[in-house]
């Protein structure tokens, strides 16, 4: 089993403004007395709270347990049983969410958010298609990268620029060309 741990910057500092700023909704609920039922286990996390009848309520931040719970932003890990690079572990995950994305793309090009066939095998034909669609778009997509552009952006726009391919067959002999 091997356990692959790595730091996204961008994500930390996604999870920090979106901490800070449930920080600042919690401290002014309690300030202004309007507390909701659900937050209190996070008040008492991270606030020490106040209240007298002159001076109103006074919050103060428990820095210890916000630094405790930022500790920790932009960290994720992945797991394989298989995989002993990290990097390869971390181009696979990143190539799952890539087949996802395609996949809802394929779905709405060849209009497969509906299957409107009339028989379970123009069903099993469709998917089958649908298929293979996505391993030739994920194999241009690898080859994008390795080879044939020199910049990325040139890849994606080869690749939004596919709209359609046509095959055929002569005496065994394949013939495919792209719109």
């Amino acid at each position: 089993m091997y356990l692959h741990l790595f730091f996204n910057s961008e994500k930390a500092l996604e999870d920090e403004k979106n901490f800070n700023i449930l920080l600042g909704t919690l401290q002014g609920e309690l300030e202004s007395g309007k507390k909701i039922l659900e937050h209190e286990k996070q008040y008492a996390r991270y606030f020490d709270s106040k209240s007298t009848p002159i001076r109103g309520t006074k919050v103060t931040v428990k820095q210890e347990a916000v630094d405790e719970a930022k500790k920790n932003y932009g960290y994720f890990a992945l797991l394989s049983n298989e995989i002993k690079e990290p990097v390869e572990a971390l181009e696979i995950y990143r190539n799952k969410d890539l087949v996802e994305k395609a996949f809802g793309n394929l779905k709405e090009r060849l209009n497969f958010s509906r299957t409107a066939v009339s028989s379970d095998k123009s069903l099993d034909g469709k998917l089958f298609v649908e298929f293979i669609a996505l391993i030739y778009l994920s194999y241009l997509k690898k080859r994008c990268r390795k080879k044939i552009f020199s910049r990325n952006t040139q890849c994606l726009n080869f690749l939004m620029n596919l709209t359609s391919s046509n095959v055929s067959s002569t005496q065994g002999v394949i013939h495919a060309w792209v719109k």
